[in-house]
């Protein structure tokens, strides 16, 4: 019996599926979404047709910057038969781990990705592009889990292969990376050297997406690498918006945007800020996420300037609520954090000792004893009034929160 015409032969799929990836490269979600997702329902039981739909899936959601439904199917990927392939499994392995890192899952993320180092080493593409890139993922979810130290040795190794790499994009690619676990690690100068590198190899070629994350990066550096340079930092980064636009993911784009509003803080435009703050949150409304909170602190920021401290107070409690749907990880300790400074600038003193307790707990470590609350965790009474004592707008400015 022929096969139905809404159901595909493999050999009609394999051209589907290119076509479907070509939709993705050219950032039609939508499009390639609704494609893979009719080709994994079509051939389940085609181990090479299923497990390359249900990877386009995956590499869909992460673009579109939901980690979580990008997790789930990059499960499903590596769970299929083993005949996927391999290539389409260390895809769904590097892809992973990304995600888990990026759900604060860092200890799975941790051992996904050296589960898949391993087969890396194994199938002899351990000094490739994918080498570099797992090493990258691994020294990341170090710093993630507070261990910056041990993501030296990955990133050595990472820049040892360098020599080794003729693809130029690669090239750029193995240096951004590099560059960004180091700013990750505290390490901002390393991190501007490995940067001049990437903008060095990226001379010549119009890799867009890449040319756009490598300005992302250095106009992020300039708002935190002395001498802080905002006014190029705007600039930068708002070329970097243009270059994302069109390739680059949901989440860089929400982190170039977040920067563009740090170096508007820093240049006391804080209407701007804020105009440009509430734009970014109802774009991303829905889904509490690391990069939503660090706007509505943002946000906050720039309320102060205006001395609109109810209104900082509201976005504080928002941040608050929002924060508690993520998980404990070093990055939810440094928005705790971040969160008790914000609710220090608004007078919320009482509010501001919970997020910085929070802050440690997040970090699985022991408070110390003095520290420790001292009345019932369920005691919400609010705390008492304070005397808020007016200064000169240019000595209200609060601290930028550092990313």
């Amino acid at each position: 019996m022929p096969p139905q015409a809404d159901q595909p032969t493999p050999g009609t799929a394999t051209v589907e599926l290119k076509l479907a990836r070509v939709s993705l490269l050219a950032g039609e979600l939508d499009q390639a979404r609704t494609a893979y997702a009719e080709l994994a329902d079509a051939h389940p039981t085609v181990p090479a047709v299923f497990g390359e739909a249900t990877l386009g899936l995956a590499q869909v959601e992460e673009a579109a910057g939901r980690s979580t439904e990008a997790a789930r199917h990059y499960e499903t990927c590596l769970a299929a038969e083993t005949d996927t392939g391999y290539s389409n499994r260390l895809s769904a392995g590097l892809g992973l781990s990304r995600c888990l890192a990026q759900l604060g899952r860092a200890e799975q993320a941790l051992a996904v990705a050296r589960s898949t180092a391993n087969h890396i080493e194994q199938i002899g593409l351990d000094r490739s592009d994918v080498g570099v890139e797992i090493r990258a993922i691994i020294a990341s979810v170090q710093c993630e889990l507070g261990e910056p130290g041990l993501a030296r040795k990955p990133i050595a190794e990472a820049l040892e292969i360098v020599p080794e790499i003729t693809d130029r994009h690669d090239l750029m690619a193995v240096y951004h990376r590099a560059s960004a676990t180091a700013a990750e690690a505290g390490h901002p100068g390393r991190a501007m050297e490995l940067l001049g590198r990437a903008i060095d190899a990226s001379l010549g070629h119009d890799h867009q997406r890449i040319i756009g994350m490598l300005r992302a990066l250095y106009g992020g550096l300039l708002l935190r690498q002395p001498p802080v340079d905002p006014e190029l930092a705007h600039e930068i980064l708002t070329q970097a918006l243009v270059d994302l636009g069109s390739t680059g993911s949901v989440l860089e784009i929400i982190r170039c945007r977040n920067d563009l509003l740090s170096a508007l803080i820093l240049l006391d435009r804080p209407d701007e800020a804020v105009s440009g703050a509430r734009e970014l949150l109802d774009s991303t409304a829905g889904r509490s996420t690391p990069e939503r909170i660090d706007t509505l602190l943002l946000l906050a920021a720039a309320q102060s300037i205006l001395a609109d401290t109810d209104g900082a107070r509201t976005t504080c409690r928002t941040a608050r609520d929002e924060l508690e749907e993520l998980a404990d990880s070093a990055q939810t300790s440094r928005l705790w954090s971040q969160l008790g400074e914000a609710m220090t600038q608004v007078g919320e003193t009482d509010a501001a000792i919970v997020a910085y307790r929070r802050a440690i707990q997040s970090l699985g470590v022991e408070m110390t004893p003095a520290l420790r609350p001292a009345r019932p965790a369920d005691d919400d009474r609010p705390a008492p009034p304070r005397r808020a004592t007016r200064t000169p707008r240019q000595d209200r400015r609060p601290r930028r929160p550092d990313r």
